[in-house]
């Protein structure tokens, strides 16, 4: 991960080669966020939405939510100050050709990261690109995410639907289901009085296995103490 603060525009790049889950919380700036590869989920209440790739998203600030990248996404995620004017309704959107060119231009930047130069005017040419964008509410999803959304763990694709969605999900669609049935887990286990029969309701063939899970997908071993989302 990278991160870079200029007065009112904090622009950050995660490149996780893991599921990645994040907790709810209210921020001070607006946030937008913007998929170069792979997908995440965003929680607003018990809600989530796919999030794909070439898609964004924006959330005004004081919009609880949570942000789970799963694993191998490439993901920007731009902080706006209040100071700055910006929409005022949440939603989701296709970036312009011009927004996602200057967010990958600043995804893969090397340089110095001098507000008064080409950093500077590149953060602030993708914040003057942003009234342009058509938001669209977060139940505005295409066909494919759409019936992802609706019933992601009983969920089957034919052949084309299944490259379909490894080009917008970037991985396969088991592995997408698991690393959902992962989140939920960790959402649920904190007030679980029975974790393997939790498991088990989750699609895991016992906690053992849950917890292997978690090994491969998060990268470490789980952590039964905190809430996720």
């Amino acid at each position: 991960m990278t991160a870079s603060a200029h007065y009112s525009i904090h622009y950050q790049l995660f490149d996780l080669p893991h599921l990645t889950p994040g907790k709810r919380r209210r921020y001070l700036k607006g946030v937008l966020l913007l998929v170069h590869r792979g997908s995440g989920l965003l929680q607003l209440g018990r809600q989530y939405f796919p999030l794909t790739t070439g898609e964004a998203a924006f959330l005004p600030a004081d919009t609880l939510f949570a942000w789970h990248s799963l694993a191998d996404s490439h993901v920007s995620r731009i902080e706006l100050s209040c100071r700055l004017n910006q929409p005022a309704q949440p939603g989701r959107c296709q970036p312009s050709g011009l927004l996602a060119a200057i967010a990958g231009k600043l995804a893969a930047w090397q340089g110095e990261k001098h507000w008064q130069g080409a950093y500077g005017r590149l953060c602030r040419a993708l914040y003057d690109e942003l009234p342009a964008q058509q938001l669209l509410p977060f139940e505005a999803m295409s066909p494919l995410v759409s019936q992802v959304s609706k019933a992601p763990a009983g969920l089957s694709l034919d052949q084309e639907q299944q490259q379909a969605f490894r080009r917008q999900f970037g991985c396969d669609l088991a592995s997408w289901q698991r690393q959902l049935a992962l989140l939920h887990m960790l959402r649920d286990l904190p007030k679980s009085a029975d974790p393997d029969q939790l498991a088990r309701e989750h699609g895991f063939a016992s906690f053992p296995q849950f917890e292997q899970d978690c090994r491969h997908w998060l990268g470490s071993p789980c952590h039964t103490g905190g809430k996720t989302g």
